[in-house]
C-alpha cells in the first residue's frame, strides 16, 4: 500500500472514529456556524432536549436556552466575531438551558471554535447537571413563580439599556405585554428623554458597585399617561464580576401621590376651618356686646330719628351674625338641623325660584333619578347650596348657556374614594349642579373651598358660597367634587349619605314657654370677657331678675358655697382656669344640686359639647342671642323643662 493510500485510509479511519466518539459521546454535542444556526448534532442532544436532530438542523441554538441567556446569545456571537474577545469560549462555566417541554434546566457548558473551508464554526459540549442538581431546580422554580407573582413591574436590562426580560406586571404598570418590550430600549418607557438620559447617568454609578437608594422617576405608559413609580435598580454581574446588565424594580406611586396631594389639602382646609372657627367665636362674643347695647339703648331712647339710627345698626348687627354663622358652617361648627328628604322634592321645590335667578338667557333642565334613595340632611342647607350653584353658573354665562341639576343614586367603593380624605363607601345620593359656563382652570380649582376666595370683581362676591357648602356637606358625612374645563363649563357634585330609616320628629314646646320671671329669683353670671358680662348683667336685670356676676368657675363656687341663694348659673362654657362651664355643672350637681344651669357659647352646640357625655340634658345658647331668645331659655331652665 502506498504512502497515499495508507495516509488516506487512516484519514478515513480517524473520519470514521470521530463519527463513532461523537455518536457514543455521552455528553451533548453541537457544531453552530457564526450566525448561531445549528450545522450538525450527536444523539445525546435529542435525548438531552427532547427535539429530534432533524428538527434542529438549520434552527439557531438559542431556542435551546431560556430567557435571559437566548436574548444574548446571538449578541455575545456578533461580538466575538468582531472583537476576538473570548467571552463565551472556553471551559468550565455553569448556564441554564432549555427542553422541548419547555423546563428549564443547569448544564455545564464548553465552548470551542475551529474554522473549516474559511468558515468559522463553534462546538458546544454540554453535561445535563439536573440530576446532581435537583435542589437548585426547586429554587429556580421558586424563584420563577416570584418573578411572576411580583406586583411590581421586573425588568433586566443588558448594557445597552435594551430590555431583556420582564415579569407580568409590567402590563399593569406599564401597558406594555412583556413580548412587546423585549428587545426595546428603556428609553421608550421614559416620560422623556431628558428623564432617560438623568436615569441612564444615575446607572452609570452602579457599574462601579456605587450603592444607589430608591429613588422616584417619570415614566410613560403605553396609552401615553405620564406617571411617577419608586425605582430601584441593581447592577448584575457574571460570575466572573463582569457587568452584565441591570434589574429594575419599579412600583407605581401615582395613586399614592393623590391620596397624599388629597390629605394635604384635607389638611389645609382642616386648618383654615379651624381658624375660621375661632375667628367666628371671637367675633359673636363681640355681636353680643353690640347686639345687647344696643337693645339696652333702645329702651332709653324716645326720639324716633334716633330709633331708626339704631334700627339700622342692629341690622347691621343681624348681618354680621348671620356671617359668622356661615362661617361656622364652612368650619363644621354650626348647629344644623337634618330631617330624612328626597332630594328630587327639594329640587322641584326650587325650580320656580331657579328661574327667576337664572333669568332669560339661561335655560334649566332637571334630570331626576326615579325611586331616589333618602337623605338626611338640613333643608335650609341644601336650598342655599343649590342657590349658590345656581348663582356662580349665572355668572359664569354672562352670554347665555344651560343648568343642568341631576340627582342620582351611586355606590362608591374603596377605588372611588381612595382619594377623598375621611370619606366612606357605601351607598350616596348625588345632586350634579352643571353649567355650560367659561369654566375654571387648575389653580383656581385648587382653591374653590377656601373662604373668602373669589374671582368675582370686589364687591360682588363674599368668597363664602362654596366654602359654607363645603363644610355643610362634610358636616352630614358626605363630600363634594368639582370638574371644571376652561371653555367648556362646571359639574358640582355633592354625595350626600343614603338613609333607609325614617327619621323621628317629635313636636316639643321647648323654649316656647311665655317668658316671664318670678320673683326674687337670682341669677349667677359667669362669664370671663368682661364686657360680655357687663352688657349681659344688664339684660338679665332688665328682665327682673337679680343678678351676681363672677369672672370664672373658680369665683362661681366661692359665691355657691357661701350661702348665697342662687336660683340658676347662667355661665359660658369656655373659661380660662382649667374650669368649663361642663365642669361648673358638673360641680353643682353635686354640691348644689337645687340650682339650675344654662350655658352659653359662641360655639355651635356640637362643637360646644366636644367630649363631653355627662350633661346631654344641659341647654345651650348660643351667641349672640337676642333679648327673647336669652328670656326664654332663662325661663326654660328656671323651670326645668
Amino acid at each position: 500500500m502506498s504512502d497515499a493510500n495508507e495516509a488516506a485510509a487512516g484519514q478515513q479511519f480517524g473520519s470514521q472514529m470521530l463519527q463513532a466518539a461523537l455518536q457514543t459521546a455521552v455528553g451533548a454535542i453541537i457544531i453552530i456556524d457564526d450566525k448561531g444556526l445549528i450545522r450538525t448534532l450527536n444523539p445525546a442532544v435529542e435525548k438531552m432536549f427532547g427535539f429530534s436532530g432533524d428538527g434542529l438542523i438549520g434552527r439557531n441554538v438559542n431556542v435551546l436556552m431560556p430567557e435571559p441567556f437566548r436574548s444574548r446569545h446571538d449578541g455575545y456571537l456578533r461580538h466575538h466575531l468582531e472583537t476576538g474577545e473570548r467571552k463565551i469560549i472556553g471551559i468550565g462555566r455553569q448556564v441554564m438551558a432549555r427542553r422541548k417541554n419547555g423546563a428549564i434546566f443547569p448544564v455545564h457548558l464548553s465552548v470551542s471554535a475551529f474554522e473549516a473551508e474559511g468558515q468559522k464554526y463553534f462546538t458546544g459540549i454540554l453535561h445535563d447537571l439536573s440530576e446532581q442538581r435537583v435542589g437548585v431546580l426547586a429554587e429556580q422554580a421558586l424563584l420563577q413563580a416570584i418573578f411572576n407573582q411580583l406586583p411590581d413591574a421586573v425588568l433586566i436590562v443588558d448594557p445597552q439599556s435594551r430590555i431583556t426580560l420582564c415579569n407580568p406586571a409590567v402590563m399593569r404598570v406599564f401597558g406594555y405585554a412583556p413580548e412587546e418590550l423585549i428587545g426595546q430600549s428603556m428609553a421608550v418607557l421614559h416620560e422623556t428623554p431628558a428623564e432617560f438620559q438623568r436615569a441612564q447617568e444615575l446607572n452609570e454609578r452602579l457599574k462601579e458597585h456605587e450603592p444607589l437608594g430608591l429613588r422616584t422617576i417619570r415614566f410613560r405608559r403605553k396609552s401615553g399617561e405620564a406617571f411617577p413609580a419608586e425605582t430601584v435598580v441593581s447592577a448584575l454581574h457574571d460570575q466572573d464580576g463582569h457587568f452584565i446588565g441591570f434589574l429594575s424594580l419599579n412600583r407605581d406611586i401615582s395613586q399614592q401621590v393623590v391620596q397624599d396631594q388629597a390629605l394635604r389639602k384635607s389638611q389645609r382646609m382642616e386648618a383654615i376651618g379651624q381658624l375660621t372657627g375661632g375667628i367666628a367665636h371671637d367675633f359673636n362674643n363681640l355681636l353680643t356686646i353690640i347686639t345687647g347695647n344696643l337693645e339696652l339703648l333702645e329702651m332709653e331712647l324716645q326720639s324716633n330719628e334716633h330709633r331708626d339710627l339704631l334700627a339700622r345698626a342692629n341690622d347691621a348687627a343681624l348681618m354680621g351674625a348671620r356671617l359668622t354663622n356661615r362661617l361656622l358652617t364652612f368650619a363644621r361648627r354650626r348647629r344644623l338641623e337634618p330631617v330624612v328628604l328626597d332630594l328630587n322634592d327639594q329640587v322641584l321645590s326650587m325650580a320656580e325660584l331657579l328661574r327667576r335667578t337664572l333669568g332669560e338667557t339661561i335655560a334649566l333642565a332637571t334630570l331626576l333619578a326615579p325611586r331616589l334613595w333618602s337623605v338626611k340632611a338640613d333643608p335650609s342647607e341644601i336650598e342655599n347650596a343649590v342657590l349658590n350653584l345656581a348663582i356662580n353658573a349665572r355668572d359664569a354665562m354672562p352670554a347665555g348657556g344651560k343648568l343642568v341639576l341631576e340627582t342620582k343614586n351611586v355606590v362608591l367603593d374603596e377605588r372611588d374614594v381612595a382619594t377623598e380624605v375621611g370619606v366612606q363607601p357605601g351607598d350616596y345620593v348625588r345632586l350634579s349642579v352643571s353649567d355650560t359656563g367659561v369654566g375654571m382652570g387648575p389653580e383656581i380649582l385648587a382653591r374653590v373651598f377656601e373662604p373668602f376666595f373669589t374671582t368675582k370683581e370686589p364687591g360682588k362676591g363674599t368668597g363664602l358660597g362654596l366654602s359654607v357648602l363645603y363644610g355643610f356637606v362634610k358636616q352630614s358625612g358626605g363630600h363634594v367634587t368639582v370638574y371644571s374645563e376652561v371653555g367648556k363649563g362646571t359639574t358640582v357634585n355633592l354625595y350626600l349619605p343614603r338613609v333607609t330609616t325614617a327619621l323621628e320628629t317629635t313636636a316639643t314646646a321647648r323654649g316656647e314657654r311665655a317668658a316671664t320671671q318670678r320673683a326674687g329669683e337670682t341669677i349667677l353670671l359667669v362669664e370671663d370677657n368682661a364686657e360680655v358680662r357687663r352688657v349681659s348683667a344688664r339684660r338679665v336685670g332688665n328682665l327682673g331678675y337679680t343678678v351676681i356676676e363672677a369672672e370664672n368657675a373658680a369665683r362661681a363656687i366661692e359665691v355657691l358655697s357661701s350661702g348665697k341663694k342662687v336660683d340658676l348659673i347662667f355661665s359660658d362654657v369656655v373659661m380660662p382656669g382649667g374650669m368649663s362651664g361642663f365642669d361648673l355643672a358638673r360641680w353643682a350637681t353635686q354640691h348644689a344640686p337645687s340650682v339650675r344651669v344654662l350655658l352659653t357659647s359662641g360655639f355651635a352646640e356640637d362643637v360646644a359639647r366636644a367630649g363631653e357625655t355627662t350633661a346631654p340634658d344641659l341647654e345651650i345658647l348660643r351667641k349672640p342671642y337676642t333679648g327673647d331668645e336669652l328670656a326664654r331659655a332663662l325661663r326654660t331652665a328656671l323651670d326645668g323643662a
